[in-house]
């Protein structure tokens, strides 16, 4: 009991040394990407939800700590000829509102936490300023949890 005590001691200690640091550091990642035709920006977002699946990328990326820029170009952009657009898909706008997303206010998230989540549930609101243990991350991934932060 107290090996495993110190063993989570350790683990947590570890995880907010990390973040304190990371913290610390607080320089924006800048990369610059290339989107001058809709293949590249097509490319471009499947590279974002690809890398997004890291749990570290993802939290950079929502506290705005990864910036993306595009490249310049060459020289003056040459738009193709526009199309005739039908009237519905000229005037039509689509809009959705998410939903309800079960909610975790707490300092720290662990495992156990995770674990609670109802099963099937795809997303989990937490707080600006909570913490994961890297277990209750490695619980989110295998459940396919995706963790958004509020704004509180």
């Amino acid at each position: 009991m107290a090996d495993e005590l110190r063993a989570l001691i350790r683990e947590l200690l570890s995880e907010e040394i990390a973040a304190l640091r990371a913290e610390m550091r607080g320089a924006v990642q800048e990369e610059r990407v290339r989107v001058g035709t809709a293949a590249e920006l097509t490319e471009f977002a499947r590279s974002v939800v690809r890398r997004a699946s890291d749990p570290n990328f993802a939290a950079a990326l929502r506290e705005g700590q990864v910036l993306f820029l595009p490249e310049p170009s060459p020289g003056p952009a040459i738009l193709p000829p526009a199309r005739a657009l039908s009237p519905v898909t000229a005037s039509t706008i689509v809009t959705t509102v998410p939903a309800k997303a079960p909610e975790l206010m707490k300092p720290l998230i662990t495992e156990r936490d995770i674990s609670a989540v109802p099963e099937g549930e795809r997303r989990l609101r937490i707080s600006k300023t909570s913490r994961l243990t890297p277990l209750a991350s490695d619980e989110a991934r295998r459940r396919s949890i995706t963790i958004e932060r509020s704004a509180k």
